[in-house]
């Protein structure tokens, strides 16, 4: 393969997202309320680095056990078997998953938190499963994704924050860590939409594997009906979240209206006129766009 080739492969678009909001919390919202931490810049590289392994490594053994669906899906797209072996491909997923655990083992032993390692092995296990076998499974599989795309951002106050806590600065710590719980919460949610979205995208390639998805057992109108009602939850948060800082940071509150909340509401409007592999697959990027514009809200903390 080309050098573009593992980019793709590897989902650099998705990479980049995942730093850019682990780069937020740590060097924008963390440093604007000026609170201890317990990793410096390299540590806190290697923590990215750790993450963006066990994700490229869960992207892989996704795209090895799941070349039959993707010829129907995304034929252009399939690389295992094409581009790359199988057997390279194991290769990677060994590599990287490996390098991932790795680090966040040592991280684990700098910040003497040894129990922390848990994280990691959920993370990498929830993966590995989910490419075998979770992804057939209804609901699960979208539950899944959604639990490690928490903790990817979640992650980052644990190793940050909560070691450096103790009595002397405890209040500023946990008020913070638990805005990182919204914001994780709120790319659980947008992340679990667009599961269910990508399932109704997929239904082809899923019923060739025998998935028990949301569209197949249910149809498409009753999961339209079931993403209007989980699109509502994080809509409804948000709306709070500009109510209540409203007097005290007005153009956070703006922003959240205008360029969270608006789109949010597009795409809900927008999936009930959808009927197209194509109109589900915008539908698709827009929940990936407002999850963006979404994190980028903490620039306005």
């Amino acid at each position: 393969m080309k050098i573009k080739d593992y980019f793709t492969f590897f989902r650099w678009k998705n990479l980049l997202i995942v730093i850019l909001i682990q780069f937020l919390l740590k060097f924008i919202l963390f440093q604007k309320f000026n609170l201890s931490s317990s990793l410096n810049n390299f540590h806190f590289f290697l923590l990215t680095l750790s993450t963006i392994c066990i994700a490229i490594a869960g992207y892989i053994i996704n795209d090895i056990n799941d070349v039959k669906a993707d010829q129907i899906n995304k034929p252009n797209k399939v690389f295992v078997g094409n581009k790359i072996s199988f057997s390279k491909a194991n290769n990677l997923f060994l590599i990287f998953n490996s390098i991932g655990l790795l680090i966040g083992f040592y991280l684990t032993i700098y910040i003497t938190k040894h129990s922390f390692f848990i994280i990691y092995i959920i993370a990498s296990l929830l993966l590995y499963r989910y490419a075998v076998d979770l992804k057939k499974r209804l609901i699960i599989s979208n539950l899944t994704v959604s639990f490690v795309v928490f903790l990817s951002i979640i992650i980052v106050p644990v190793f940050d924050l909560v070691p450096a806590t103790n009595n002397y600065n405890n209040q500023s710590q946990i008020l913070v860590f638990n805005t990182v719980l919204v914001i994780s919460a709120f790319a659980f949610f947008l992340t679990l939409l667009r599961e269910i979205v990508k399932d109704l995208e997929d239904i082809e390639g899923d019923k060739k594997i025998k998935a028990r998805t949301l569209p197949i057992i249910y149809g498409e109108k009753k999961t339209k009906i079931i993403l209007g009602i989980l699109g509502f939850v994080p809509f409804l948060g948000i709306i709070y979240y500009a109510y209540y800082f409203y007097k005290t940071n007005p153009n956070l509150s703006y922003y959240l209206i205008a360029l969270v909340c608006l789109p949010l509401l597009y795409f809900l409007v927008k999936l009930f006129n959808s009927n197209s592999k194509v109109a589900y697959n915008k539908l698709s990027s827009v929940l990936k766009l407002i999850m963006l514009l979404g994190m980028l809200s903490i620039l306005f903390f």
